[in-house]
């Protein structure tokens, strides 16, 4: 493998990671298991809380990064 296959793949982990991350802190909000199914809001007074907090903005921007990622790599590795 080539320097910059290296580099786009340890990119890719880093993102995973990241993006691991970032959701695992997102369901500690609505810790148990009734969080990962959507019952998260049974204790807002107001329902669904609206739009998305810090948290949620980096969570959508890393999958988001993680999906193009996922194309580059592969097609970066398909070269070599």
């Amino acid at each position: 493998m080539s320097a910059f296959a290296i580099v786009i793949v340890a990119i890719y982990i880093s993102l995973a990671v990241g993006l691991v991350w970032s959701v695992m802190m997102q369901m500690s909000k609505h810790a148990g298991l009734g969080g990962a199914f959507g019952s998260g809001s049974l204790y807002t007074v107001f329902g669904r809380e609206k739009g998305l907090d810090t948290l949620g903005k980096i969570t959508l921007v890393l999958a988001i990064s993680f999906m193009v990622m996922s194309v580059v790599t592969a097609y970066v590795i398909n070269l070599h």
